[in-house]
Parts: structure tokens; sequence; C-alpha cells
């Protein structure tokens, strides 16, 4: 008989009492009982499992098994099996969840999420079991139980000790089902929530190392805590009133945290939640995933206190954001819940680890799938809360000003009405009658006051470049601030946003967000243009305000703007441009007035002469009318040219009051106009009036002085003045030498009263600036049309006038360059002010300086300046490089630099003299094989220049050891996880390349590398999704402009590449677009280009290339399934037609006429979906259209249009996916003509591609070479290539470049850390132009591969993986040293020759369970006979001749590690010891393989270390690096054992740090070694006296350390041969002397570390220091040898050997 039923069981009603019954919720005033409801409860019940697995048999059924529980519901429902005690049962109580200690068995979680808007997910029943029932076995007994719905399964039961118990754990149950909106929104004031102690829903666990709180989520949350406990939200209005009743410094960080900042704050909380537990889901780090969820669940609980004071309107709506509020907390409370049994349950952790499958232990993907649903659901509630409150703030401002009368608006509107605008030139330079009806500041003043039917969404002023239009949209906007009436007509003020040619999204994105800023009273930012347009629209809605957006060049840009005002009716836009079709288009379809500003004419003409003529009140005694007309007439009234002229005259009548200056100025300009029209001007024809007046002004510079030339000179001087620089004072003062900022200043004012500059910063305490106008600049250039030598001699002077102020001069003798000697002054020391950091190499260039320019660019203290000022990056250098023409090595240095420069981990010193290091290194090696003639002069000037710049500690390379030269042309920098990438040339020849990078469920950013700009990198935004198709279409010959297409979402975004700009945003599909094509319009077809699109919603899209924005033409439905491939069908038999095949999950392709959008055929066949199409023939040369689809089903199939779509072959022989394919074609016609195919999958017989001929579709050719699976397929399409090529990623890191005529690889491109995933070609904008192949790899940089004149690198001895472990082992060369290596990776075991530096033999084939290993003599014969190796859970023991001899078992779980202990006497290695997953270290006999003893440990051992080798008498002491897990989070200590002996110390035990690398350091000969360095993944390097426990110095570098090493021991002066360890894992150490006379003392004390990308440091134990040492890239593994020597193993599977110098 059930009591009651649900704790769920019926949807509560909006009214809030009702709601209360239907929970059983406390009354209002029982704060007591509402703050229990918010902490954790407990007691005890007994749990009811069915007997067996085999419960369900009839003759079991009424089997039960009744275990004792402890039961806490928070976040859930927590259980545990606990021994049996009195009372068994108990009814719930508040309590705290048990304390962590360690993961405990048993442990048990049933989720019970919240109700929400009529949803009921779970249902709680209590009833009495009855003796008929499936319960019989606890019949009498009564029953609580659980089920979730709607799918119910199997349900949780418990049995209580009464009905009362029952009952009220019932209650409990329901209690905790009622919406957080309905609890919080009724008792806000005690809503705490907790586990322990806390005030969270998470574990306490305490604050972990790695925690990093955000500032704006602590702003946040110490702002809001003010607010509840204060109640200062109680009665306040808007967000101004907000601020104004808390604390200033509150205030402070609650208006920094507001706005979309917040958004991404939670946004990191929860990303950092789900990638913290993800990635490493140990203890500490679920942990630091508490703590975050923690976070966000109190910021979002005071967020809903903050939503108490939005008010439910229609303007605002505070009901739907409650309801989102309340789901979300939902969300968090349910994951908390998971994480919670994920730190206390030790078989939840057990069933992770498996599942991962050696990659770490990840939280399933269900929970983290949910943490990221819920960053979505917190970004998306904080921005409409945001608006929200902009909205409410905006109405309670439309009633207050309708409250105070006109005259308070008024004054507040003339207050805003400054804000912003730039300030008007002096009064006595502006003519304007504002009477005067036909002058263009008076009809633009009239259109934007228009109000009523007459009023214009959008008023322009547009007009050619010089006429005065910025001049007269300020006026208009001074105007409208100052007057009466424009403060009625826009009482929110003027506004005002400038744009330039060279303006960028981010630029726009800043001016929109400080518009809302104003408006709003807020501060408003923005994560990307969209949000900050709907941040500006919410805001602007109801305002009436003036924006004006002055100097529009591009209607994208414009485009922001004009979407924010759509929705103001009372708010105006004014735009100033000179393309009339932009301020047209800003329109979007509404009313749009435009006012041209043009030529001036009669007396507003006569009038802009006179204010310039007669400024300052000097007035020329022979002014006459027909003179001052005349004047108009020779300007053509266009303004600029008006100005120049009346500063001539007022210049003339100063010089010569009693003369006057109108019958000289006429002169003067009338003399120029005859022979304009014979001689460059430098200025189009249409601004002829134009270049009179300036000759005529520059001609009459300074006629009464006495140092006229000296002003021709200075003014001469500008000509090294581009479009839109600013010549700051500095340059200046270098460019004029006036000898004082004084004197500069009087200069550029007597130009600016010319009106030939424009200065910026005039004004006291501000920095001086001087810039020309563009026709200005056109003019200098007309003006040494026919005398380069001076212009020339210009730039010399800017030059030299910088070298003389900061004193630099030249070296006395010069340098060799080929045949001429340079004189090179050191400019990498000039100070940066802005401009001559970014213009040199152009100003030596135009100076005649070039050859001073390539010993620059070739000197690495030059290039070291160039880096820091790019802030990091080869941008600017390389830009740089573009400017030597003729220096083919600087390409290849670039690229050096690039790769070095671009690796993170190391601050940007120690990159630099990585990059000066590989430098020597790589071009030092080129030069001793014999390089050209031509290159040797300045690659020995670069070697030079790049050894001077290196400074200690430094590596020399030894043997056979080197380091070629670059096969990339371009090194990029690493983005993320690579996923998508397309290439291409810009109309000027410049590359660029676009990768989209996937990073879970954020948004993708695309990054853009354009080989043009200085910048680096760009990002492209607004992308709502993960980008999952990219191309590029159009450009080059197909006669339509060059577009890239991005897919994001269910939307396709056209990003122009010459400045990119999202030109247009198509939307339509209802689902993500999977792949997209191009149609181009053929000259015989009256059809124009198309873009189609596929998308997973089935359809295909048709889209007018021509008219973005009109959207589709046609939609082709029919497929019932994701579209996932197109391709052109070009039937040239029937030029009346044109179509597309798509091919489809549901199988089948389908054939599209475009002209009508029907379908042709469906082909059918495939038993998989469709992957790839390809199409042959139909393109003109007479052979009929062939498609051909590959398909999951192992196939492709061939298609015949001329046989009605027939399948006419089934191309078999993959065993999987056919993944890729491609059309290769031979010669100008394509007379052979193949399909590549391509697999993707793991098994080893796909890792070839596929060669079909299509004369009779057979497989001619198996293409082999790569050994992992084939991820991306290309073709090269290029005529400098004769034979047909294909370019093939794979996950074995290589790119392969196939000759498909010939059947073989002819070049093998290496260089990718990991996985090669995405592939583009970009063919050259001009036939003959070698294409350029560009790679992309996981979490790696993006290569770019020029594969004219390259040839195959690969060297015949490296690994084909990873080097994991370097170890020494002992011999006797010509040096004494150890001349043997071994380098393990999974693929194989080598040997190394020390000497030569060349691999010798082959030990083994490797497998992944090669971790460890150690060289033994176990014949005493005094070298090492056998080695011993890791083999999962045991060791293996190996001859020299590759033979396994022995196998040692005992571990119960996998070996890590290995360490060697010499013998007591030294004579013969006695003992190994290996570390394992079983917690033990085991003692092994060398000899006899016997284990000698088994040594226990708290966790798993991952790496041992031995300090003592005992030989002293004293026992064998090692450190031991224990912990369960390797990761940041994970809980490791360093203990030091004696073997044998119990334990000698725990180092760091109190404070447990992540070590993944351990090394004994220093002792010289003896065989103790004093000191133990421990590196962590957190970044620090702690050096320790191990012997008394005590931590001698600690460096944080802000990495991941991940191997270590040293060259302890040294050995015995009196020996030659080995004693103590000779190895071990990641960290060998062997004896031998002193090489070439070098002191073994001097690296005694130091070890060597490796981080994760591949660099290396060198920590001094002595002197506690640590250094970057340079090394070959991406290192993976380390190995010390005597006398300063060291081995390196990397990433790619290379082995080097060289000497540290210190």
């Amino acid at each position: 008989m059930a009591l009651t039923v649900g704790g769920s069981s019926s949807v509560p009603s909006a009214d809030g009492a009702s709601a209360v019954k239907e929970y059983g919720l406390p009354t209002e005033e029982d704060t007591a009982a509402w703050a229990a409801l918010m902490r954790p409860c407990m007691g005890h019940l007994q749990q009811i499992k069915p007997a067996g697995v085999m419960a369900c048999v009839s003759r079991l059924a009424d089997k039960a098994t009744v275990t004792a529980v402890s039961v806490w519901l928070h976040c859930g429902l927590h259980y545990q099996p606990r021994a049996p005690a009195d009372p068994i049962c108990t009814p719930p109580v508040a309590g705290n969840m048990p304390p962590l200690s360690q993961p405990e068995k048993g442990c048990c979680f049933f989720p019970l999420r919240r109700d929400e808007s009529g949803v009921v997910c779970w249902e709680v029943r209590v009833f009495r079991a009855s003796r008929t029932g499936e319960l019989r076995a606890v019949a009498g007994r009564w029953v609580i139980e659980l089920v979730h719905l709607p799918n119910r399964g199997d349900p949780l039961r418990f049995c209580a000790a009464s009905d009362t118990d029952a009952g009220e754990w019932h209650r409990q149950l329901r209690m905790r089902a009622a919406p957080l909106e309905l609890i919080w929104t009724r008792h806000v004031g005690v809503a705490r929530g907790g586990g322990g102690d806390g005030d969270g829903v998470c574990p306490a666990l305490g604050e972990p190392a790695a925690a990093r709180r955000h500032l704006v989520m602590d702003a946040l949350t110490r702002g809001a805590s003010h607010l509840v406990a204060t109640g200062a939200l109680e009665g306040v209005v808007g967000v101004a009133e907000f601020v104004t009743d808390v604390t200033q410094t509150e205030a402070a960080n609650l208006a920094a945290a507001a706005g979309p900042m917040v958004g991404v704050a939670l946004q990191s909380v929860c990303f950092a939640a789900r990638v913290c537990a993800a990635a490493h889901c140990v203890f500490e780090a679920a942990a630091q995933a508490s703590a975050d969820v923690d976070g966000l669940h109190g910021v979002c609980r005071r967020l809903l206190v903050a939503l108490k004071d939005v008010r439910d309107d229609a303007d605002v709506g505070a009901a739907e954001l409650h309801h989102l509020l309340s789901r979300l907390l939902a969300d968090v409370e349910t994951a908390a819940g998971e994480l919670h049994h994920l730190v206390r349950s030790r078989r939840q952790r057990a069933w992770l680890a498996c599942s991962a499958s050696c990659r770490g232990v990840e939280v399933d993907s269900a929970l983290g799938d949910r943490l990221s649903q819920s960053r979505q659901k917190a970004d998306g509630l904080l921005q409409e809360l945001l608006l929200a409150l902009q909205r409410q703030t905006a109405v309670d401002t439309g009633h207050i000003l309708a409250a105070v009368g006109p005259e308070a608006q008024l004054a507040a509107a003339s207050r805003a009405g400054w804000q912003g605008l730039p300030r008007l030139p002096d009064e006595d330079s502006i003519f304007n009658d504002w009477g005067d009806p036909t002058l263009p500041p008076a009809r633009l003043y009239d259109a934007v006051m228009r109000s009523g039917a007459t009023a214009s969404a959008v008023v322009g002023a547009h007009g050619m470049g010089g006429v005065g239009k910025t001049l007269t949209c300020l006026l208009v906007a001074h105007k409208v601030s100052v007057e009466n009436s424009g403060q009625l007509r826009f009482p929110d003020g003027v506004h005002w946003a400038q744009l330039s040619h060279h303006v960028t999204p981010t630029d726009v994105r800043a001016q929109l967000c400080h518009l809302t800023t104003i408006l709003s009273g807020t501060p408003a930012e923005a994560i990307d243009t969209e949000f900050a347009i709907k941040q500006l629209r919410a805001v602007i809605k109801d305002k009436a305000c003036l924006v004006i957006v002055d100097d529009v060049w591009h209607k994208e840009r414009a485009a922001p703007f004009t979407r924010a005002l759509a929705d103001s009716e009372r708010s105006l836009l004014l735009l100033s441009s000179r393309r009339l079709d932009i301020i047209n288009a800003s329109g979007r379809g509404r009313n749009v007035l435009c006012v041209k500003v043009g030529e001036r004419h009669g007396a507003d003409a006569e009038g802009v002469l006179l204010t310039h003529a007669e400024r300052g009140a000097v007035v020329a005694k022979d002014k006459t009318v027909e003179r001052v007309r005349r004047a108009v007439e020779l300007c053509d009234g266009h303004p600029l040219a008006l100005a120049v002229f009346g500063s001539i005259v007022r210049d003339r009548a100063r010089g010569s009051p009693h003369e006057g200056g109108w019958v000289a100025a006429l002169d003067k300009v009338g003399s120029h106009r005859g022979g304009l029209l014979h001689q460059s001007s430098g200025l189009d024809l249409k601004y002829g009036c134009l270049s009179d007046c300036l000759h005529a002004s520059y001609a009459a510079l300074g006629e009464d002085d006495d140092d006229r030339s000296q002003w021709t000179k200075r003014f001469r001087a500008l000509c090294v003045v581009r479009s839109k620089e600013q010549l700051p004072w500095p340059a200046l003062a270098a460019l004029w030498n006036p000898g004082s900022r004084a004197a500069v200043e009087e200069i550029a004012s007597v130009f600016h009263a010319r009106s030939l500059v424009s200065l910026r910063g005039s004004g006291p305490d501000e920095t001086l600036s001087l810039s020309l106008h563009d026709l200005v600049i056109d003019f200098l250039a007309g003006v040494f049309a026919t005398d380069a030598a001076g212009k020339a001699a210009c730039h010399q002077s800017l030059v030299k006038g910088y070298c003389e102020v900061n004193g630099i001069a030249a070296a006395g003798e010069g340098v060799s360059l080929g045949r001429t000697r340079v004189a090179l002054r050191p400019l990498w020391l000039l100070p940066r002010d802005g401009y001559v950091e970014r213009t040199l190499p152009h100003l030596l260039v135009a100076a005649g300086a070039a050859d001073e320019l390539v010993l620059l660019l070739l000197d690495m203290r030059f290039i070291a300046w160039r880096v820091k000022v790019a802030g990091g990056h080869c941008g600017l250098y390389r830009s740089d490089c573009r400017h030597a023409v003729g220096v083919a090595v600087l390409g290849d240095v670039v690229t050096v630099v690039e790769g070095a420069v671009g690796t993170k981990g190391r601050r940007l010193t120690a990159r630099l003299q990585q990059a000066a290091w590989e430098v020597v290194t790589r071009f030092g090696a080129l030069l001793a094989e014999g390089a050209a003639e031509a290159d040797r002069s300045a690659l020995t000037y670069l070697c030079e220049s790049a050894r001077a710049y290196l400074v200690s500690p430094s590596v020399e390379l030894l043997g056979a050891s080197r380091l070629l030269g670059p096969q990339e042309r371009h090194v990029l920098p690493a983005f993320g996880q690579g996923k998508l990438l397309c290439a291409g040339f810009k109309e000027s020849g410049g590359l660029f390349v676009v990768t989209a990078f996937s990073h879970s469920a954020v948004p993708t950013i695309l990054k853009v590398w354009d080989e043009e700009s200085e910048a680096g990198l760009t990002e492209l935004e607004d992308h709502v999704g993960e980008v999952e198709c990219l191309a590029v279409v159009g450009g080059s010959a197909s006669g339509t402009p060059q577009m890239v297409i991005s897919g994001s979402g269910c939307a396709l975004r056209v990003w122009d590449p010459e400045r990119w700009s999202c030109v247009a945003v198509l939307e339509g599909h209802t689902n993500v677009v999977l792949c997209v094509t191009h149609v181009v319009s053929a000259s015989r077809r009256d059809t124009p280009a198309r873009l189609l699109s596929g998308s997973r919603d089935g359809t295909v899209r048709v889209w007018d290339t021509d008219r973005w924005s009109a959207g589709s033409v046609t939609v082709l439905e029919g497929h019932t399934g994701p579209v996932t491939c197109l391709e052109v069908v070009d039937n040239s038999e029937c030029a009346s037609r044109v179509l597309v095949a798509s091919g489809s999950c549901d199988k089948t392709v389908r054939v599209w006429d475009l002209n009508d959008g029907k379908c042709v055929t469906v082909l059918e066949g495939h038993a998989d979906l469709v992957t790839s199409l390809v199409v042959v023939g139909g393109d003109g040369s007479g052979t009929p259209a062939y498609v051909v689809s590959g398909s999951a089903d192992g196939t492709l199939r061939v298609w015949s249009e001329a046989e009605s779509w027939s399948c006419v072959a089934v191309l078999e022989g993959h065993t999987q996916s056919v993944d890729h394919v491609a059309v290769v074609r031979s010669g100008a016609c394509g007379e052979r003509i193949w399909i590549v195919s391509a697999c993707s999958s793991w098994v080893a017989q796909s890792n070839a591609l596929r060669v079909w001929d299509t004369k009779d579709w057979s497989c001619v050719a198996l293409l082999e070479g790569h050994t992992g699976p084939i991820t991306c397929l290309s073709v090269v399409d290029d005529d400098g290539f004769a034979p047909p090529r294909v370019v093939s990623g794979s996950m074995d890191q290589t790119v392969r470049v196939w000759d498909v005529a010939a059947k073989t690889c002819v070049l093998v491109l290496e260089g990718h850390l990991y996985r090669v995933t995405c592939l583009a070609v970009a063919s050259g904008p001009s036939r003959g132009k070698p294409a350029l192949v560009i790679s992309a790899a996981l979490h790696d940089k993006v290569r770019v591969w020029n594969l004219a004149g390259r040839s195959t690198q690969v060297a015949s001895a490296r690994h084909k993986e990873s080097i994991w472990s370097l170890t020494a082992m002992s011999g006797s060369g010509h040096d004494g040293a150890a001349v043997r290596l071994m380098s393990a990776s999974r693929d194989v075991v080598q040997v190394w020759d020390t000497d030569t530096w060349s691999p010798v033999a082959v030990l083994s084939s490797g497998d992944d369970s090669n971790r460890g290993i150690v060289a033994v003599d176990r014949e005493g014969c005094g070298v090492p006979t056998h080695v011993v190796m890791t083999a999962l859970d045991k060791l293996q023991v190996w001859d020299m001749a590759g033979t396994c001899v022995a196998e040692w078992s005992g571990h119960t779980a996998d070996v890590f590690d290995l360490a060697l202990v010499s013998s007591a006497d030294g004579h013969a290695a006695a003992r190994v010891l290996s570390a394992s997953g079983d917690k033990t270290v085991r003692v092994w006999d060398v000899g006899s393989g016997a284990c000698l003893d088994v040594i226990h440990f708290p966790d798993s051992v991952r790496q041992l270390a031995v300090l003592d080798a005992g030989e002293s008498g004293s026992p064998a002491r090692f450190a031991a690096v224990i912990g369960s897990f390797r990761g940041i989070g994970s809980h490791d200590d360093v203990q030091v054992k004696c073997v044998d002996q119990a334990s000698a110390g725990i180092l760091g035990g109190t404070h447990p740090i992540p070590f993944p690398c351990i090394a004994a350091v220093g002792g010289g000969a003896r065989a103790c070694a004093p000191y133990l360095v421990a590196a962590s993944l957190t970044g620090t390097v702690s050096v320790w006296d191990w012997e008394h426990t005590s931590c001698l110095h600690t460096f944080d570098e802000r990495t991941m350390w991940i191997r270590c090493a040293s060259w302890w021991p040294c050995p015995a002066a009196e020996t030659g041969r080995p004693s103590g360890v000779l190895g071990s894992g990641g960290a060998a150490a062997v004896n031998g002397p002193a090489v070439a006379g070098r002191s073994a003392a001097a690296f005694e004390d130091a070890a060597v570390l490796v981080e994760e990308s591949g660099a290396c440091a060198l920590v001094d134990c002595r002197q506690l220091t640590l250094r970057w040492l340079p090394a070959p890239p991406d290192v993976r593994s380390v190995c010390c040898l005597p006398g300063g020597r060291m081995a390196w193993g990397t990433r790619t599977g290379r082995v080097y050997g060289g000497r540290v110098s210190l």
C-alpha cells in the first residue's frame, strides 16, 4: 500500500502557495528549515538488491539481499555500504558529506535532477512490501523506491525502519525535486549550499595548487556578495542606481565584471571544469573541477538575486530569464553530483582508466557534454540578462526624461552631445554660412534634422577626396550638439566613430562597444562583432541620438552600425564616404538621403578662399573682386585647392604688406597651370587645380626668408611620408634636424598654416605627429618624378638623422658582401617611436642602401630586434625580407627563425637563442658541405653574427649529427587542433592560409596567415559553432572574384581575402553545412556562377555569387540523409544544362540539373554512405562524363552519363571505407587520367594509395610508404611539374608526394610532430608558378612546402616513432668515453656509436611496452652483454644479437621504469630495480634473474633514480616517484628508500606535486649524489638535499617538464670503465673521463631538463641557476654522456649527439 506517490508526481502550479504545498517546502518564516534544505542530509537505510544475475528466473524471484548502507542527499543520492550497526536504519538529518581522504569502494550514485516547466525527471514511492509481490523477501518492511522517468529503468529500493522514517525520507526527496527558481526566489537570503563546511555544491577538497580563480569572477562574486549582505538591491531601479548603492571598490569590481565579460568568465569556468576533469581525472583535478563548478553555482545563484530587480514587462521580460537560470542551475547541480561520485568512487575511477586506453583518465563523455552545454547556457543567459538590464535602463531613462521636462532634457543633451566629438579647426580657418541652404553643411543639417514622414534612416555625405566631407559632418555634429532644436531632436547626444581605409573588424567592434558604453552608462565589451551589434541594438532601440561614421571605405565596415540602428526609430546614422554605393547599400531597404559634398561655387567658393587668405586678420591690399573670382576659377572650386591658394595669398601679403598677395599668387598658380598637362604632377587630371595651387604654394615657400632653400628642402623631405602614415616628432627632428623640439613644432605649424600638412597632438601635453593628405602625397611624387636621386637623398637624410640623434655610427672598415664592402650601422639600437621600427626597410631601400639592408637581414641582432618589435613572431621580419631582392637564402633563414620562435614554452629571449643556434648549426653545415658560391659570403656573415649572438650555455653537434636546411617555405605558429585548411594566392601574388581549429563546443575562430601582412595572424570571428567546411572558390581563370567560404552551424560565411572581411552570411539550411562547391559560368552559357552547399538537413542549396545577400536561388531536395559531398558535372555535350552530383549518407548519389532544380537521376548501389565524389571527362575534351563515388562500403563505383547513368564499373580492393578520392591528369590535354583513392583506417593494408586507370577502370598501382592511416589527399595541378603528382598526409606524421605516372614516391616531407590532419594546395596566379603544399597537424605548426627544387631528406637511420628513452652503454672509445647508446621507441631499439654518432645495430623490434631499458653485464667482462627492457608487467632480457633470452615475472601491473645498481665492489652490475603500477619495486639479480626483494609503496611507482650505489659500505638508496596517475593535478610524492631497508624519507610529502621526472645530481666520482632534481608538470623544478629532506631552491618556468638527466656519477680517475648507475628510463648517466681536456667537474652538479614543446634547460645545483639550453628541435628524451657530451632523441625519431659548452 503506497502512502504517497512521486517526489515529482505532479507538476506544480504557478501559484507560489500551491507549489510549496506540492513539494512540501517549509513555510517562509521557517528559516532554519530553509537553511537545512540547502545543505546535505544523511541517514542510514538498507538497500534491496536481487539475489544475483539470475534473479529474474521464477524460482529466484522471491530472493533478495538487504545491505546496510549510508545515504546522503546532496546534488543527487549517494550511498555506500557500511558495517551493520545499531541503529540499522535512521531518518534523514542535516549533516555534511563524508570527508575525502582517498577513493573508496562501493560508492554508488543515483542522479536526481530537479523538475522544470512541467518536466518530471524522476519519481519516488513509499509503500509496504506485500507478501505476494516481487518483494516478498522483505514483506512487511517499508520500502522507498526511486525510478527515473520517462523510461523508468531499474528502480532503486531501500528499506526504512518505520512508516515515519519512510515518510521523512519521502518528504526530503520531494523537497529536493522542487525547481531552484521556486526555492531561491522564495528564500534567497538563507540560500546556502555545501558539502562539508563550504557553501558550494561540490565536494570540499581544499584549494588545489593549480587552482586559479578568474579575476572577473572574483569581482562579480565580491560585488554580488555585498549586495546580498546589504540589501542594496531592495527598491533600486536601473543599473546606474545599482552601482551607486555599493561601495566604491566593489562598484569598480562589479563594473569591470559587467557586460559580456561575465559570459566569458563563466564560459572559462565551465570549460576549465570539463577539460580538467576529462584530461586528468584524478583526485586533485576533480578538486579543481569541483571548485570551478562551485564558483559557477555561486555566481549563478547571486545572479538570480540580481534578477529580483528586473521587471517582468514587455520591454524587459524577467520571467523567461528566471526560468533559464533555474534550468542552468539544475544542470550544474547534477554535474556536481557526478563529481561527488567521481572523487569518492574507486570503482568509477578504475572503470574510466580502463576505458581511456592509456590516454589518461577521462570523465565520461556524457558528463563532459552536459558541462559544455551548461557553459553555453550560462553564456547565453548572461548575455540576455545584460540586455534585459540595458532595456530596462532605457525604458526608465525615457520615463525620467518625460517627467523632468524639456529644459532638463536640453541640459542633459548638452552634456551628452559633446562626448566623443572631435574638435573643430580654428574658427578663422572655417567658412560656412548656415543661412545659405545651398551649401553642403546646411543641406546635410537639413537632412539630419528631418523627422516624421520625411525622415531618413541613413543620411550620407559623399564626394571625392579633399572636398571637405569630414569637416562638413563635423560642423553638423557640433551644431546639433549645441542648438536647442538639435538637442530636442537628439536628446541622447551626437556620437562620432572614426573609420579609415585600413580599419579592421576589431576596430569596428571596439567602436560599437564604446558607443554602447557611452549610451548605457556601463562598461560594454564583446567577444565578437555579432554580440557587439546585439548590445548596441538593445541600448539604442529607445534612444534618440545621432551616430556619425566618418570615412567609410568598405560596405562591410558600415554594416555593423546599420544593423545596430535598424530597430531605432528616433536615432539616425550619418555616413561619409567617397563611394555613393556604400551609402545606398547601408539603407538595407530603408530610406537613404545622400548629400553631395563637392566643389564650391560662387560666393561660397569665394568665402572659403577669403577665409584662408585673410586668416589671422591679414588683408592684402591688392584684393579685388575680379582677382578673387579668377582665383576661384583657377582652383576649380576644390576646397583643398582654395585653402592652399588662400595660404599662398596670406603668406605673400604678410611678407609684402605694401604690395599685397593676390597678384603674385595668381601669377604663381597661373604659371604652373599651362605646363601641368605636359609634365607629371603626381595627381589625377581631375585634381589639376589642386596641383596648380600646391605647386605655387611649394614654390613660394620661404620667398621672403633668407633661407628659402631650407624651407623648400624641408617640405620636399616629406616625400618620405606614405599614405596614412603619421610621422612622430622624433622622425621630424631626424628629417629636418632643427635643433630642438620647439623648432620642429614651428616648422610643422608653418606647413600646416599653408594647408600642406595635417597635424595631431599640437596641444599642450600632447605628442605631435604629422601626416599628408593622399593628394599632397601624389603631388610630392610628381615633384620627384624626374629626380629619383633627390628622393633617395631625402630617405638617406631621415635614416642618417635617426642615427645621429641616437649616437649610432657605421663600422669603420665595413663588411664584405660578395665583391662589395658595405658600411653597416647597428640600426637595431634605434629606439621605437611607432614609425621607424615599422618603416626602416622601406627607408633603406628608398635611400639606395639595399646592400646594407641585406646585411642587416643576415645579422642575428637585427633579426632579434624585428621579432621583438613584432611581439614575438616573424611577420615583420618576413615582410622585411621582401625588400631584399635576389638573396635566395633569406627565405630559408626566415623559415628557421619562424620555427624556433613559434615554439611556445620559453621566454622570447630563450627562443631567440634557440633560433640563433639553429641558424649556426643548419647553415654552418651547409657551408661545410659546399654551399653555392653566390651564397657563401651571405651565409658566412649570417653564421658569424648568429654565433656572436649566442650566450652560454651552448651546444655543438658532433659526428654525423646534422640539422639540415629547412624543407619548408614557411612554418606558421601552432593554433590548436587542426581540422580544416584552405589556401590561395591574392591578386598581388601573396600567399594566404586559412585554418579552422576545433576546440570542443567553442565557436570556431578562423586563423588567417597572410604572407603580405606584418601582423602575423588575423582572426575571423562571428561563427556560431564549429566550422565543418572551408574552401577557396573563384579567382584565377574562373572569371569570378576569389572568396573564402566557411560553413559554421547552419550558415555559410563569405570572406574577401583582399581585406579579410565578411561580405555575406548565407542562411537557410536547418542543420550543419558539411560541404561546398563552386559552379563557374562558362562563356557559352547564360547560367551565372553559383555556389552550392550540402547540409546535414539533406538538402543542397544553390546561391547566387553575384548577389550574395539575395538568399538561395534553389533548394535541391530529395536526399533522406546528410549530404556529404558535391561535385560539378561539366557536360560539354549539352551546353544548355549544368549538372551537379551530390553524395549522401542515404547511400545514394543524385544528379541535379541546376537550370530547373530537378533531380535527373538517383544512383543506387552502394551498401553504405557515400564519402566522396569526383568527375572524369565531360570537360570539353569530347570524352563522356563519368561520376566516381567512394563509399564506406570499401568500393568505388563508376557511373556513366553516356549509358543513362548506369554503373559501368565497381572498383574493389579496399578493405575499409574509401574516404579520399582524387582525379589526376597527365599532360596539357589530360591524355592519361587516373583515379587515386585512399582509406583512413588503422588496418595496415589500408596505408597504401590505390591508382585506377580510367581506360579500363583497373587498379594499376599500390603506392606504399606510409606507415599510418592516410588522413588527407590533394592533387598538385601545376605545369611546373610535367608528371602528375598527388600529395597525401598521414598519421605517421609525414606528407608524401607521389609521381602517379611513375607510380613512385618522389618526396617525403618531414617535420610534423603529430599526425597530419589536413592538406591544401595553392596554385600560383599565373601559369608556370610552382604550387605550394600546406599541411596542418594535430597540436602542431602549419607548414608550407615548396616542391620545386626540393629533394627528399629521409635519414636512413631514424626511428619511425618518437624516441621515448635513451640509455648509455659502457665501452672504451678513443677518448675513453662511452661509445654505445641505446635509443628506444615504439617501433625499434637501436644502438649508436657515439664516436661517429651513427647507428651500428638493431637490438629488437620494440613495442608499446618498452618504457624502461638498461644495459647490464651478465658475464662479468666489464662491458654490457645484455639489455633488460620492460614488457608490460614483465622484464625481458635480450642479448646483443637481438634475441630474447629470458623473461622475469612477478609484477602484477605494468612496469614503468628500470634502474641499475652496481655491486658493492663496483666490478659487476648486480641488481636491477623495476618500478610498477602494482605499488612495488622489485630487486632482481642480474646474473640469475631471481627476485631478491619486493619493496612496497602506498601507490603506483612511476620512476626511479639511484642516489647512492652503496659502494662505501652504506646501503644502496634510491628515489621513487609515487602516484596513481600522471598529469596536472596528480598526487605524486618523491620517496627515498634503501634497498632491503625501510623508508629513509619523503620529499614534499605534505604538498604533493606532479613530478614526471627526477634525476640524481652531483658527487663527481663518488658513489653518492648529494642532489636530487625533481621537475613537475606545473613548471616547477625543485633542487633537493635529499639526505636532509631539504628543498634548496624551486624554479618556476610556467611550462611542463617531461624528462630529466644528469652527468652523475663521474668515473674514478684510475678506471676508464663504468661503475655505479649506467642508465635509467629517460634519465641515463654514464661514466667516462673528460673529453679533449675538458673537466668533468664542470658538469657534475648539472642536470638537463626537457619540457613539453621539446626545449631543453640546464640546472646548476651548486649555483642554483636555471638556463635554457639550445638543442635540436622537438626533443623527447635526453641522455648525458662523459665530458659534457649529450644525446637527444626527438619526436620525429632522430638521434643527435653533441657537446655542451658552459
